[in-house]
């Protein structure tokens, strides 16, 4: 292939999709950057010339010209999309669209487009997967509050480029909006809300703002201040995102029920889980896990199954939600 041919394909791949775009002197960097070198005035016209064949729009109200992919293009440079690829942006969408907003998905629109196309050729049985794949989610299945679209762009924005950004919050305890600098370290989907975590300007500790509540943002470019020690993972391990009663973490242990809790098994509670089969139709398990909330409505719904057999005071915290629940029953039928 000749290096001109080799530079188009280059040039092709660092052109992004409307409303983004990239002007002709960025792409004299990027491509200085790959050993090409190359004016900008080449750069201009090799533009122009691919734009014959490749869906390319250039803003020309402003120099340098400003070029971007058309927003609902497909992609078909080589190499074509294969079959794994195309399943796995047709489970992507499945994910996703649940959770995100239709703006945000526009984006991966004509990729979902074109994996659909992939799978569908020359009557080919996988092109069946939409109909045959669903997303549920365990749980009463209440909708998801709807994000606005702004708002997840600036965050995802400000993520990526370890920005500050400000948003227009409304926390519960709050008596109005209030406008405030956030310092983002990462995104948390937790059905039916997706959190963002991070700092707020002005106020101690690690937050978690639940981006419905958000309803304008602006990126701040501004680096963000992150401790060098925080990991996403291992604030979700502390029981963090769980509504938290205290922050000692608890040594748990329960008999439990075959095989009604045996996904126990197959999901552990946390990393240090421990668990000895008792007999054919018990099993115990030994764990330590964060001292929440969440904790104790599932102890409570699961209390048919298990024995909580420490500590001693979650017992006897859970035998007295139930013992109240059942007193309320009995009231109310009577």
């Amino acid at each position: 292939m000749s290096t001109a041919a080799v530079r188009y394909l280059t040039m092709l791949r660092m052109v992004p999709r409307f409303p983004r775009a990239i002007t002709t002197t960025e792409l004299v960097g990027r491509l200085e950057e790959q050993n090409f070198r190359v004016t900008m005035r080449s750069i201009q016209r090799d533009l122009e010339k691919l734009s014959a064949d490749f869906p390319l729009l250039v803003d020309e109200s402003a120099r340098p010209f400003r070029w971007s992919f058309d927003r609902d293009a497909t992609m078909g440079i080589i190499p074509a999309l294969d079959l794994p690829a195309a399943l796995t942006f047709e489970l992507a969408k499945a994910y996703l669209t649940p959770m995100l907003p239709p703006r945000a998905l526009s984006h991966l629109q004509s990729h979902f487009n074109e994996a659909h196309r992939a799978l569908s050729r020359e009557r080919n049985p996988l092109g069946q997967w939409p109909n045959r794949v669903r997303v549920i989610n365990r749980g009463l299945g209440g909708s998801r509050p709807p994000i606005d679209a702004d708002v997840l762009e600036t965050v995802t924005e400000a993520l990526l480029c370890e920005y500050q950004c400000n948003l227009t919050y409304q926390a519960r305890s709050w008596p109005e909006p209030i406008d405030i600098t956030v310092h983002p370290f990462g995104l948390i989907f937790r059905d039916p809300n997706v959190y963002l975590i991070g700092t707020i300007d002005g106020r101690e500790g690690i937050r978690q703002l639940v981006l419905h509540r958000a309803t304008s943002g602006a990126l701040i470019e501004q680096p963000v201040d992150r401790p060098q020690d925080f990991d996403l993972d291992l604030y979700i391990h502390s029981g963090a995102m769980g509504i938290l009663k205290s922050n000692e973490p608890i040594f748990l242990k329960l008999r439990c029920d075959k095989p009604a809790l045996n996904h126990l098994i197959e999901s552990p509670l946390g990393i240090d889980q421990i668990t000895t089969n008792i007999d054919h139709n018990t099993f115990e398990i030994s764990v330590t896990v964060g001292d929440t909330q969440d904790l104790r409505w599932w102890l409570t719904a699961q209390a048919i199954h298990c024995d909580i057999l420490g500590p001693k005071w979650l017992r006897t915290e859970v035998e007295k939600v139930l013992a109240e629940g059942l007193r309320r029953i009995r009231e109310s039928g009577a």
